[in-house]
């Protein structure tokens, strides 16, 4: 086609639509914020003419190929405003104002429509500082240390179990399980933690006796267990009233001031366990607090088996606490971690060979040895004869019946409220499985209470503070709540004081280190002692309160293992009461002789009349503890020597 006259209409096309890929690379190459300026008529006129087609615009043609565009009808006379010339175009940005924002709002998908799993409405109106409600905190935590420390080695009297997890954790620094044979009563963790604790401390006997230093570990879990109760409260409910008022029930409790300063796995494991809870609850699906939850619960669970049972609430609160679109994913992250952690132990009795029984007569066994699953079995058919739910229940509503009784009529509270708060619901669960094991009919002794005293705080914080917050807006008043949970936690206190009078006064051990001092001065190094577990640490150890500056008692054995052990009481003493040359029997065992004479006949033969006399008594508060040497009949043979690392 000839070149021909533009028309206007043409010249216009021409003007706008020809130099294409000058344009661009004009427009690609300004600095941005440059003006560009069109090319003039004179200039385009000297440009070779584009053909023109039906209205579209032939960019390129060749033999066989051509590239054309669809270019707007364009009426004689009348020109598009929006294509007229302004002599003020401008270099647009590569994206429009806030494209990018509008982008990424077209291409994300929809988030679920989620109900707030802590919601705020409960906070105080007044703004508190942060300062002001860590002074409040630690104020309170300061409180709890006071409470737990008065009066802490004398009361309450030292325990059997006391005595058998210091030795214990004595024994892991010896490369050893437990002193004697490992039977697989409990998971080794909670006396491995006593072993980091006792070094450390620069010994067993740095705060006095061995149990003394047991004790001022379980003062850092109480009040680690303090801290934990209120940030769960205040992370659940956002009140802060309502999380000082859980504090001050777990820490001031004479309950909680008898028992969390003994030395139990219990009190170290409900530590991991309010932690895990804590960790999950505040973690807003984040992975790293799923993981950590997992971790502290598979060390609750290692420290005291019995946090097992607790298993079921801590996949729902999982559940509670995550959004839908992670909830699988955080449901396998927690259990595989927990279970990965706490099949340890499991996979140290396979190790071992086991974990089966013998009378199974395996091909792998060919000797007698002690199993997981047998004990296990043998734990679960204890008796009451062992310590009943009504006795205990006795001994726990003397301490303290306003907790037990307020206690069980707040966790019916929020079962009931848990119909339409999943929050509530979650706190009634945890109470509620507890209480399933202590009424399930086996042995439940008295300080099986202390994994519920924590459990029963949060649940009387929250409940009483959803009932003052209801009272609150009946009065329109929306301070009242707070008014009135304050009120509670002051008559709670003067309570909680008067009643654990006794705690700060009594001096029941007195007794016992009495009869410490006595042995040191009175029985001879290489005397064959039958004793409570609370003693063996100070007869055993050197610098202990029975051995002072001198020699060890390395026959003195705790009477349990004197009765059913095979070294004890086949290889070291013959199965004959007169190796044995004092027994220091207390009220404790005692009773236990008493209730089953055969497993302890050979102590029995040692106590019968004829065969003991009685040295000394020792009397404080209720403690009673006797000590008697046995009678030889004709000169006991030389006992053995014990191993070398005890």
């Amino acid at each position: 086609m000839g070149q021909t006259a533009p028309v206007k209409g043409e010249r216009l096309i021409r003007r706008y639509v020809t130099p294409v890929g000058d344009r661009v690379r004009q427009m690609q190459s300004s600095p941005p914020g440059r003006t560009w300026i069109p090319l003039t008529e004179n200039e385009q006129e000297k440009r070779p003419a584009l053909e023109v087609v039906e209205d579209n615009l032939i960019l390129h043609r060749s033999p066989n190929f051509l590239v054309s565009t669809a270019a707007r009808a364009v009426v004689r006379g009348r020109v598009d405003p929006l294509r007229k010339p302004t002599g003020r175009t401008v270099h647009l940005p590569r994206l429009m104002p806030q494209q990018e924002m509008r982008v990424a709002a077209s291409k994300t998908r929809t988030m679920p429509r989620l109900a707030a799993m802590a919601p705020l409405n409960n906070a105080e109106q007044l703004p508190v500082p942060t300062w002001a409600e860590a002074t409040v905190v630690v104020f309170g935590m300061l409180v709890s240390l006071v409470a737990h420390s008065m009066n802490l080695f004398n009361y309450p009297r030292y325990e059997l179990d006391e005595g058998t997890y210091m030795s214990s954790a004595w024994a892991i620094l010896r490369h050893h399980v437990t002193p004697y044979a490992y039977g697989y009563g409990h998971p080794p963790l909670g006396w491995v933690q006593i072993a980091v604790w006792v070094q450390l401390t620069g010994g067993f006997f740095t705060f006095g006796n061995a149990l003394n230093t047991g004790r001022v570990l379980m003062l850092f879990y109480a009040l680690g267990c303090s801290l934990l109760v209120y940030l769960i409260v205040r992370n659940m409910g956002g009140s802060r009233s309502a999380g000082v008022l859980a504090m001050v029930i777990c820490s001031l409790s004479p309950l909680s001031l008898t028992y969390q300063r003994q030395v139990f796995l219990d009190n170290i494991g409900i530590f991991w366990f309010l932690l895990s809870l804590y960790l999950l609850i505040s973690g807003k699906s984040r992975l790293q607090y799923i993981v950590g939850a997992a971790l502290a619960f598979g060390a609750a669970i290692l420290s005291k088996e019995i946090f097992l049972l607790f298993t079921p609430v801590m996949i729902y609160t999982v559940w509670l606490h995550t959004t839908v679109f992670q909830r699988k994913f955080a449901l396998v992250a927690f259990i595989y971690t927990a279970v990965a952690l706490t099949s340890s132990f499991v996979l140290m009795a396979i190790l071992k060979g086991e974990l089966f029984p013998y009378s199974w007569h395996l091909p792998w066994d060919h000797h007698p040895h002690l199993s997981m699953l047998d004990t296990f079995v043998g734990q679960a058919q204890r008796s009451q004869s062992e310590g009943s739910l009504s006795d205990s229940w006795h001994i726990w509503l003397q301490s303290d019946p306003l907790l037990m009784l307020a206690g069980i009529a707040c966790l019916v509270f929020n079962l009931i409220v848990g119909w339409w708060r999943r929050q509530h619901l979650l706190l009634a669960l945890l109470g509620l499985s507890f209480w399933v094991l202590l009424i399930r009919g086996g042995v439940v002794l008295s300080f099986y209470i202390i994994p519920l005293i924590p459990l029963v705080a949060i649940n009387a914080a929250v409940a009483i503070n959803t009932l003052m917050d209801w009272l609150g807006k009946r009065l329109h008043f929306d301070i009242a709540r707070v008014i009135l949970v304050l009120t509670v936690i002051g008559a709670l206190v003067p309570y909680d004081v008067m009643s654990s009078s006794v705690i700060w006064t009594s001096h029941p051990t007195a007794a016992q280190t009495d009869a410490m001092v006595w042995v040191r001065n009175n029985i001879p190094r290489n005397a064959f002692i039958v004793i409570n577990s609370y003693l063996y640490m100070d007869l055993r150890q050197p610098g202990g309160e029975a051995v002072g500056d001198g020699a060890t008692y390395p026959f003195a054995h705790v009477y349990f293992n004197v009765a059913t052990d095979p070294e004890l009481h086949t290889a070291i003493l013959h199965d004959n009461w007169e190796r044995i040359d004092y027994v220091i029997l207390d009220s404790e065992m005692q009773l236990n002789i008493q209730q089953d004479p055969k497993t302890f006949k050979i102590i029995v033969d040692a106590l019968a009349p004829g065969h003991a006399i009685k040295r000394a008594e020792f009397r404080s508060d209720g403690v009673v503890i006797t000590i008697y040497e046995v009678k030889h009949t004709i000169l006991p043979p030389t006992v053995h020597i014990p191993p070398q690392w005890a």
